[in-house]
């Protein structure tokens, strides 16, 4: 799930931007009247690092499946032409240089001189298999988040779940209205569960154990990533170019950074660690550093390609970690000390969500695999392979002493002892 517009599943993941107006309009004309939406937005997921509309994570294998099924398949004249038409649009959008200002708003710092580091092409160790605890039966998860005690998922179908760890069964579920994919991330602790809602503009609050809904807010446009720390709520307006800040005992919004430009494929992913709020913003395109308690810009770090900065991310006490869009295999390591990146590393496919364990980040880009990133060597150090049947591209996240893993194609959470990823 990584720009504008929603989320992508063998990745797992969000996509990375969206054309808007001129899709619509190029469609209406030229599209056939049957063409499978979703099949046009992963053609197009695939043709453009940056720019797509309403890729999803899971469409991939929906598409798959009605493929296999006798499905229709779109014309190549008509996929080419698409991209060709979206190419135009998404580099008319995307010239634009990371010192301009948004309208009506201050200039953006210029973002920090990074040289683009050479992306790692050490071979994949051999794989160790590790026998789930657990397997939780789930249909269409896409999203998982946790606060170190307890999960919480929401599926393609707009339903939100609690998993109790003490049992390892589902405690809690209720069907968001409307019944939908577009809601984009969740986080919570024990005060409370946010949920952002994409096609509504709202922040969607619930009782943590319960799911019952608590509060609804306005917070802008089209808002995407949801962090929550012990002060506040942030969330990422991809539309408007900023991070909001939410008072969680008002639910209220508190304040506005800007982090980008306001347009298409604004602020995305977030995450807390070294006293900062880091946002990837791929319009920029850079992650900015938002110090947690001013709320003011404290860095404005440049992306060079391969990587792009629109995928998850995830903080450890040496390194922020950051996935690119879903056109790209590249994640990139920023050291905090001196706000540069300091490696990239190709891990082999799509990731999205990392977990952190014992300081290292392990993701599941391949099929079959949970792989750990070493920010030493800048490489994929350690292969996870939790058994036949998995093919990963999931969510990650570490709770009640284990890791859990997204099985989007089997339908099912996959609970990981943690003594196999080194904690």
């Amino acid at each position: 799930m990584n720009g504008d517009g929603p989320m992508n599943p063998m990745t797992g993941r969000r996509t990375d931007g969206d054309v808007g107006p001129i899709l619509e309009t190029w469609m209406e004309a030229v599209a056939p009247r049957g063409a499978p939406e979703r099949l046009l937005e992963e053609s197009f997921a695939r043709t453009m690092v940056a720019g797509q509309v309403r890729a999803y994570p899971w469409h991939a294998l929906r598409q798959a499946r009605r493929a296999g099924a006798g499905g229709r398949r779109i014309g190549g004249l008509a996929v080419a032409g698409l991209a060709v038409v979206l190419t135009i649009a998404v580099a008319a959008s995307l010239a634009i240089r990371p010192s301009q200002s948004i309208v009506g708003q201050t200039p953006l710092p210029i973002p920090s001189s990074s040289p683009s580091p050479p992306a790692s092409t050490i071979p994949l160790p051999s794989p160790l298999l590790v026998q789930p605890t657990a397997a939780i039966p789930l249909r269409g998860a896409v999203t998982i988040a946790s606060d170190g005690r307890s999960v919480w998922l929401f599926t393609s179908e707009g339903t939100l779940v609690r998993i109790d760890p003490a049992t390892n069964t589902i405690a809690a579920s209720v069907a968001l209205t409307p019944a939908t994919d577009a809601y984009q991330s969740l986080a919570g602790d024990r005060n409370g569960l946010w949920v952002t809602d994409w096609d509504t503009n709202k922040v969607l609050r619930f009782d943590p154990r319960t799911l019952k809904s608590t509060a609804s807010i306005d917070t802008g446009s089209r808002q995407k990533g949801v962090l929550v720390t012990n002060a506040a709520i942030w969330v990422a307006q991809t539309r408007s170019g900023s991070v909001v800040r939410i008072d969680p005992k008002t639910n209220k919004v508190v304040a506005t950074i800007p982090v980008g430009l306001a347009g298409p494929s604004g602020p995305n992913w977030l995450a807390e660690g070294s006293g900062s709020i880091w946002v990837d913003v791929p319009n920029v395109p850079s992650i900015v550093r938002i110090n947690e308690v001013t709320n003011a810009i404290q860095a404005t770090i440049a992306v060079p390609g391969p990587a792009s900065p629109c995928g998850g991310m995830a903080a450890g006490t040496s390194a922020i970690w950051v996935t690119s869009c879903d056109g790209s295999n590249f994640m990139t390591q920023i050291d905090p000390v001196t706000n540069t990146i300091v490696g990239t590393i190709d891990a082999g496919g799509h990731g999205f969500t990392f977990a952190m364990v014992a300081d290292r980040p392990w993701l599941s880009p391949v099929a079959g695999q949970i792989v750990r990133l070493d920010p030493v060597g800048h490489a994929v150090d350690r292969v996870v392979s939790p058994g036949e049947g998995f093919v990963g591209g999931g969510d990650v996240v570490v709770a009640a002493g284990s890791l859990w893993v997204i099985d989007y194609t089997a339908n099912r959470i996959l609970r990981l002892p943690i003594a196999a990823f080194g904690g």
